[in-house]
């Protein structure tokens, strides 16, 4: 299929890595909110994206909402993180998930791979350094899954900037 004109493209910039930490449920009210902590992650950038980010996230959280049904989860992460060059760096994303055997097995304790394809996401980021202000001026969409490695859980987002079309039809 090619590209119609008038719609944007992605361009690859980001790799955000959480690693899982202790749930906190609420239980259940009527929200059916669920809080999720991220003890530490990283922000990496892949080759050629700009601006460059290697950060050290310092805090991150999801309150998570599992519908209903239970066929869907809607994220709600917020975090910190601090740049190598000390700048610090406010992210979050919402999205949301379908809610597959495989990705149920997670909140009950049974930690595995799930592969990209259950989620998408709306990622910003708030900076204070001019170096970084990129960040704060673009759009950003994200494409997440779970990632268990080294005896780890790890939320694994791929963060792509959403460029806008110049065609004229």
């Amino acid at each position: 299929m090619t590209q119609m004109s008038g719609f944007p493209t992605l361009r690859p910039a980001y790799i955000l890595k959480l690693r899982v930490g202790e749930g906190n449920p609420v239980g259940a009210v009527q929200s059916g909110s669920e809080f999720v902590h991220y003890a530490k992650g990283t922000i990496s950038t892949i080759p050629g994206a700009a601006p460059e980010v290697n950060a050290q996230v310092l805090f991150a959280g999801d309150w998570l909402y599992f519908d209903p049904d239970k066929q869907h989860a809607r994220m709600n992460v917020k975090g910190v993180a601090r740049t190598l060059r000390g700048e610090g760096i406010n992210f979050s994303y919402s999205g949301v998930s379908k809610v597959t055997p495989e990705l149920a097995g997670i909140f009950s304790g049974q930690p595995r791979t799930v592969p990209f394809g259950l989620s998408t996401m709306r990622v910003i980021f708030e900076v204070g350094s001019e170096r970084l202000k990129e960040l704060e001026n673009s759009t950003w969409i994200g494409n997440g899954r779970f990632l268990y490695e080294e005896g780890k859980l790890l939320v694994e987002v791929r963060i792509a900037q959403v460029v806008a079309s110049e065609d004229m039809d």
